[in-house]
Parts: structure tokens; sequence; C-alpha cells
């Protein structure tokens, strides 16, 4: 069974190549888990996105698990995160200018090996 360090470094690979292929920067809990082969499983994804907080911090790079939203919010326009995420950056201005980094960030520059190897 896949572990969730595992999923994290799913993760990881599958919005870097999304960010480097379109220019979609929020994706779904759903849309997440479509992406790594869970489709239907989008509730459990809370732990792999806590490391996938931990890869980013490592490497230096912008905090992707900031723009992965409830389909409702994201629907609705506000693109709220997990309270997780609100927490970490201490409330919506941090929060929102860590999804800005997220935005403005050159994915294109990211070698994912290099990052998760």
């Amino acid at each position: 069974m896949a572990t969730n360090e595992y999923w994290a470094t799913q993760i990881f690979s599958e919005y870097v190549k999304l960010r480097q292929s379109s220019d979609k920067v929020f994706v779904t809990y759903g849309d997440l888990a479509e992406l790594i082969g869970r489709q239907g499983e989008h509730r459990l994804l809370g732990t792999p996105l806590d490391l996938v907080r931990a890869i980013c911090e490592r490497a230096n790079l912008p905090d992707i698990a900031t723009v992965v939203v409830d389909q409702n919010s994201l629907k609705s326009g506000e693109i709220r995160p997990s309270l997780k995420a609100l927490e970490k950056y201490g409330g919506w201005p941090g929060l929102r200018a860590e999804q800005g980094r997220v935005m403005a960030f050159d994915w294109a520059a990211v070698d994912v090996e290099k990052v998760i190897g």
C-alpha cells in the first residue's frame, strides 16, 4: 500500500506538471485526487498535503497546498484552502500572499526529480 509520503510526491509532481503545461493555478481536492489516480478519495488528501507543504518548504518553493481548495469555494470565488493553511499563514493576508507567490512563481524552472529525487 502506498504511503502518505508517496502520495505527497505524486501531488507535488502532478501539480508542477499542471503548472508547466497550463495556466491553471487553483485545483479542487477532487481534481487533485483525479490527477494522482485517487478519484473519489479527495477526503484522504489532508496528510499528504501537509507533507507537500514540507516538500515546498525544504526546496524553498511556494506552498502549493494553499491553492488546493474546496470546489464550492472555488465556484463562489472565495478560493478557500484548508483551515490548516489559514492557520499556518496567520490569517487571510498571509495566506493570500502565499497564494500570490504560487501564482507568480515560474514553475517551468522546477526540476521535479531534483526536488523529490
